[in-house]
């Protein structure tokens, strides 16, 4: 499991001299993607997806470079060989909105489809097949982790009748450069968020950015 990996990483990024970063960080993150509340049903997924793009995508100040990419290379000369190849793939998360194409046939995962970069990935999780429906839309990050695949903990799923309106402001931004890309996902993000507060609006005056909503 890749998470124990991660422990020291989360440890020493988010306490000491770091906590005011990660206030910060969360201040700018849930901006972008909507606040949630401790009482919404996806306020654990949304942290997970908050700390998740902390360590992985946010640079950090003076820096220039996310906590994985700042820990990996100030202790890579200590790493042994196994440590080395599973830190180095940490560097190389795929954050993105994903098309569950279906299960695997050993059904311990799924096989999905990256709609930015239209790439085909395996993903190795026996934990959470349960739940996911072939088509799904979604927000999710894929962790490369010993020659295989992995979902980290957060998901953001979008309403299936909102696929076209997805993939139309996705082909916008396919060919640019990551942080436009993440500040795509992010919007998506909170478009999902408020039509969950505000169900009785139609969802098409949500999912757009023609909105006076």
């Amino acid at each position: 499991m890749y998470q124990k990996y991660l422990e020291p990483i989360i440890e020493e990024f988010t306490t000491g001299e770091y906590y005011r970063e990660v206030y910060n960080a969360k201040q700018e993150y849930f901006e972008k993607s909507g606040v949630v509340y401790e009482d919404d049903g996806e306020f654990e997924q949304r942290m997970c997806i908050f700390m998740d793009w902390y360590l992985f995508d946010r640079d950090l100040p003076g820096v220039d470079l996310p906590p994985i990419k700042y820990y990996f290379r100030q202790n890579k000369d200590r790493f042994s060989s196994e440590e080395l190849n599973i830190y180095r793939d940490f560097c190389s998360t795929i954050h993105s909105v994903f098309r569950l194409k279906r299960t695997t046939w050993s059904g311990n995962g799924f096989v999905v489809l990256d709609l930015f970069s239209n790439k085909t990935y395996t993903v190795t999780d026996a934990e959470i097949t349960r739940g996911f429906t072939r088509g799904d839309i979604f927000e999710a990050r894929i962790i490369p982790f010993k020659g295989s695949y992995e979902f980290s903990r957060g998901f953001c799923f979008h309403p299936a009748e909102m696929e076209s309106f997805i993939l139309a402001e996705i082909k916008k931004v396919r060919f640019q450069d990551k942080t436009r890309q993440t500040k795509l996902i992010l919007q998506l993000a909170a478009m999902k968020l408020k039509h969950l507060r505000f169900q009785h609006i139609d969802i098409r005056h949500i999912y757009t950015f023609d909105s006076k909503f």
